[in-house]
């Protein structure tokens, strides 16, 4: 089996330990070595992700090593409005488009792909650059398993259950800021700490229930495990 390196450059401390504990060690197996860099500088904490930022650490890891994928994992809820591909999603859903999740992502990925490529085409971005953005946001993963999540939470699962209930799937959980999914677990326990229990909680969960109940994120790992 080929060895294939992939850094993604992630939102924050959450993501981050997110791959390194719990997505790398899944997917290192399959002969996949995942690697995650936090965006911006080494302090910053996550949120307000803007374009230009997460454009310029990108390039930095696309030329430094020609054998590397470089990916990214950001939150949709919290990219900014000037992001690649946001105006022409808004235009949609202003026109009346019910677009689902994925074909947000699908829409703002290929928009962030032909940006990256446009500015670093030179150093085979079009092969080797692998955009996914995560609908809503990390925390959907964590309703792939309402059971597991009531028990980390302590909460009856019936509750977890409603929410899936009202929007359909974990990567359909709105991104309102009230209703985002890491607000409908705050507001199901108190004093839930996204940095300390996410990675934990998704650890418990573990990864083949989050690609059978997220079908974008699953699409994002497929990709990965054919670049072989």
């Amino acid at each position: 089996m080929s060895k294939v390196e992939v850094c993604i450059v992630v939102e924050g401390p959450t993501e981050q330990l997110f791959v390194r504990d719990v997505l790398a060690p899944a997917m290192s197996v399959k002969g996949i070595y995942l690697h995650a860099a936090r965006i911006g500088s080494p302090g910053h904490k996550g949120g307000d992700i803007r374009f230009e930022r997460a454009k310029n650490d990108i390039g930095n890891f696309l030329r430094q090593r020609s054998d590397t994928y470089v990916s990214t994992m950001f939150d949709y809820f919290r990219i900014d409005a000037d992001w690649p591909g946001r105006e022409e999603i808004r235009g949609k859903v202003s026109s009346g488009a019910a677009l689902s999740a994925a074909e947000k992502a699908n829409l703002m990925e290929e928009a962030t792909r032909q940006k990256i490529v446009a500015s670093f085409g030179g150093n085979n971005a079009d092969r080797r650059f692998i955009p996914y953005i995560a609908m809503h946001e990390f925390e959907a993963l964590l309703f792939s398993d309402p059971v597991a999540l009531a028990e980390k939470i302590k909460v009856e699962p019936e509750r977890v259950r409603q929410i899936l209930a009202e929007c359909g799937s974990p990567e359909e959980i709105n991104d309102r800021p009230e209703t985002a999914p890491s607000k409908r677990i705050a507001a199901l326990m108190s004093g839930y700490q996204k940095i300390v229990m996410g990675s934990s909680i998704a650890e418990t969960i573990g990864i083949p229930a989050m690609r059978r109940q997220c079908p974008h994120f699953d699409q994002w790992l497929t990709t990965l495990e054919q670049l072989h």
